[in-house]
């Protein structure tokens, strides 16, 4: 199967959720984020109805659309069928196999996948094959999501070089799960695609600055 060439919408990915602000105000934040240079969002909500999620997801579709941006449906593969997202992002533990979400998917959809553990890449080496690109974390403690599994920067990195030997050298990797202006530079030297941030966005007083400053201090420093 042909991976996506999804690479460079990675370098700076977006996770929003809405919680308790009124569509027009969780909208208009994540323009903000788009207008800074967020390459691709993943929609993530846990406690809408499916007829909520699907509204919602068809008003930030049309929004990624303008932005020319991609727009990933988390869990919820028939949400993204239904909105046509560009792909869905799932987890190993919870969600369907990953073999049955492609096959529902369809091979021109992305598909995300989520591991944090070096055990879930050795035993699902052959259905990982399958994803255009996982999500590894938690780098950080995260308000998001309290009850994750912090991996730290050595855990990234074993996952990394764990990818590379049992599946491909090519697959990207985002590293997620508590990365925010101050600590995103400790991910700058890592072999990583890009970083997917939640409330170092969602929760800024200007969604468009701390993206463009997200940004800027991914980047590696020049030597002198």
């Amino acid at each position: 199967m042909a991976r996506k060439n999804i690479t460079q919408n990675l370098s700076l990915y977006l996770v929003a959720s809405k919680g308790e602000r009124s569509d027009e105000e969780f909208l208009g934040i994540v323009d903000e984020a788009l207008q800074g240079g967020v390459g691709i969002v993943q929609l993530r909500e846990k406690h809408l109805s499916s007829h909520e999620f699907y509204a919602l997801a068809c008003k930030l579709k049309a929004l990624c659309d303008r932005h020319s941006t991609p727009l990933i449906i988390n869990d919820r593969i028939d949400i993204a069928l239904a909105c046509g997202a560009s792909g869905a992002h799932i987890g190993v533990k919870h969600d369907l196999p990953l073999q049955v979400a492609r096959r529902i998917l369809g091979e021109d959809k992305i598909l995300g996948v989520s591991v944090n553990k070096l055990n879930e890449v050795d035993e699902l080496a052959k259905d990982l094959i399958s994803a255009d690109y996982l999500g590894v974390g938690a780098i950080y403690p995260t308000q998001s999501k309290a009850d994750a599994l912090i991996i730290g920067i050595d855990g990234l990195a074993s996952i990394i070089e764990q990818v590379s030997q049992k599946i491909s050298k090519d697959l990207p990797i985002v590293a997620i799960g508590g990365i925010n202006e101050a600590n995103i530079h400790s991910l700058a030297s890592t072999n990583i695609a890009g970083v997917a941030v939640v409330s170092a966005i969602m929760n800024s007083p200007n969604p468009k600055q701390a993206t463009q400053n997200l940004k800027q201090s991914l980047k590696p420093k020049s030597k002198p």
